[in-house]
């Protein structure tokens, strides 16, 4: 039985589609006689590819780059072709019958020792220059990223087992596919585990040695209660999990039952509860989770699922304008794109301090323009609201709202949506009064703004001790934000996973907070248990906690009322 971080609860049995995402060697793989000339073929052809983009890069005179790299790149071209360094490999696949991959990896790291033995450092280097050649026919090899998950084959019931899912690759996933998901690697606030709970599947990740012990097709059981992932279980084990995963299915069915016409305190103060979606295909769960409309639709998903760049205007407005039908009568919030850092394909990761979120979008304004104009004609079929992620000042709403009059007048729409800025960088919460003069809403992430508050990267297992959303500093801020906005007359959401929690829910209320935005699966649990407590109660709570000077002191005061909810 392996060991991870629980990041989605729940049980799963199924066999195992497992897919690699990460750059790196390709396991040894045995080919049938017959397809080793097509394996040598395969290689060839990669070869080729990766040699004319280093030949293209190294000419390339509009790139950043000296004289000293372009000749590296160029020889590097060189070495993709030179029949030294494939004849071997080719002679690899032949003789043992082995993927082009391993065959490559082998010949690489054999050439890397060589060089290694020699005293001249100038040579001994050149082991360096014979592995990026072959990382970079490896990668050819492998294809497009979303290739890998075209052939990935899977059967309904399977669970997903990889090394680790970017935002980009969780977006081509189908979950309607998968039961589970297990990942070597990722955080429990990582968007991969944001996006199993968002479709309520089981998820284990941080599972070292994962994919060196689950094989293809196989079964396996991913307990997301307890955090484990058993890679080979017998058919006693199989049994039983299959009767726990169904008994769960049963109590999931029963919390699908209508929720209560208003829903809030138990003493009737009313709270709004909205979905946070990340697809299209999850507004499906709007009816029967009780969802009061979408309080965030992260649309930078549209964007990472076509490669090479965002969809156009018509397909985006046909899927807000979906939305819309889907929430009708309520809101439908849609945040612009939040690109940059980790969420763009085939770009270098820039970091959470990066070019992203509406700085990403102003310095692209083709793009951005084109996403204002598919909200503007899908306004005119409900309630859209537009969100505008990663906000640090005024000067950043006032410049978004210039892109958008000009595209509103170029279009002949008079009535903009209603824009609000997101509250995630500590910037944006300290100048919150200022902001409300711009902007008609707030909507509160709480991930980001703890991520930025405390220095701690929330997908960084290294970390996690440190990054804690119901923190003394966080708390503070985020009743700042909620003051301004009561006293501007600007309505204040939160989006973040805090309010999908019903202990950081009833902590939200007590703050002042009473529009709450989380996944689907989780509205009909905090329902139930802000429906067992008084408001009064919960603004004492709210009091200690701002008050408190460590998180753990938090903790503390939210476990008494942890007891009140389970009584």
């Amino acid at each position: 039985m392996l060991r991870g971080q629980s990041v989605s609860a729940g049980l799963a049995v199924g066999r195992a589609a497992v897919l690699r995402t990460a750059r790196g060697w390709v396991a040894r793989v045995p080919i049938a006689t017959h397809k080793v000339e097509a394996e040598c073929r395969r290689l060839r052809v990669a070869a080729e590819a990766a040699s004319g983009k280093l030949a293209a890069l190294a000419g390339d005179r509009s790139a950043a780059i000296g004289g000293e790299v372009s000749a590296i790149l160029s020889a590097h071209a060189l070495i993709a072709l030179d029949p030294d360094f494939l004849k071997p490999i080719e002679k690899m696949i032949r003789k043992e019958q082995v993927n082009a991959e391993w065959s490559l990896r082998f010949r690489a790291e054999e050439l890397k020792s060589e060089f290694g033995r020699l005293s001249d450092p100038v040579f001994s280097e050149r082991g360096d220059d014979v592995l990026e050649v072959a990382r970079a026919i490896a990668a050819e090899l492998a294809g497009p990223p979303e290739r890998a998950f075209q052939a990935l084959a899977v059967d309904g019931g399977s669970i997903l087992v990889a090394d680790e899912l970017s935002p980009a690759q969780a977006a081509r996933l189908n979950p309607r596919h998968f039961t589970g998901i297990a990942l070597e690697r990722g955080g429990i606030h990582s968007h991969a585990a944001i996006i199993a709970r968002s479709f309520g599947l089981p998820a284990v990740v941080g599972v070292a040695g994962l994919l060196d012990l689950v094989a293809k097709s196989r079964p396996i059981i991913v307990d997301g209660d307890r955090g484990t992932v058993e890679p080979n279980p017998t058919k006693e084990q199989i049994r039983r999990g299959l009767e726990r995963a169904q008994s769960r299915q049963r109590e999931r069915e029963k919390k699908t039952a209508p929720r209560r016409a208003d829903p809030g305190t138990a003493d009737g103060v009313r709270v709004a509860f909205r979905a946070n979606l990340e697809l299209e295909a999850e507004a499906e769960a709007l009816e029967s989770s009780g969802a009061e409309g979408i309080g965030l639709f992260r649309s930078e998903f549209l964007a990472l699922d076509v490669p090479g760049g965002a969809p156009g205007v018509e397909e985006q407005q046909r899927v807000y304008e979906a939305l819309l039908r889907r929430a009708k009568p309520h809101p439908v919030v849609v945040r612009t794109y939040d690109l940059g850092g980790e969420k763009e394909f085939g770009a270098p990761a820039t970091g959470p301090l990066g070019l992203r979120g509406i700085r990403y979008s102003l310095a692209n304004p083709a793009m951005f323009r084109d996403q204002l104009r598919a909200l503007l004609r899908a306004s005119r079929q409900g309630d859209l609201r537009i969100l505008l992620p990663m906000v640090s000042d005024v000067g950043e709403v006032r410049e978004a709202r210039r892109h958008l009059a000009d595209v509103a007048r170029e279009e002949g729409i008079e009535r903009i949506p209603a824009v609000g800025a997101m509250v995630e960088v500590p910037s944006a919460a300290l100048t919150a009064p200022a902001l409300a003069g711009e902007c008609d809403f707030f909507s509160i992430g709480t991930n980001d703004l703890a991520q930025y508050t405390l220095a701690a990267d929330r997908s960084d297992p290294g970390v996690a001790s440190y990054y804690r959303p119901a923190s003394p500093a966080v708390l503070r801020m985020i009743k700042w934000v909620v003051d301004a906005g009561e006293r501007s007359n600007r309505p204040v959401s939160v989006c973040g996973e805090l309010a999908g929690d019903p202990l950081g829910a009833a902590l939200l209320v007590g703050l002042g907070v009473r529009d709450l935005s989380m996944s689907p699966v989780l509205i009909p649990r905090v329902q139930d248990a802000l429906g067992m407590l008084d408001s009064a109660r919960l603004v004492e709570i709210a009091s200690r906690a701002l008050d408190c000077k460590t998180s753990d002191e938090v903790v503390d005061v939210l476990n008494r009322l942890k007891k009140k909810i389970d009584a």
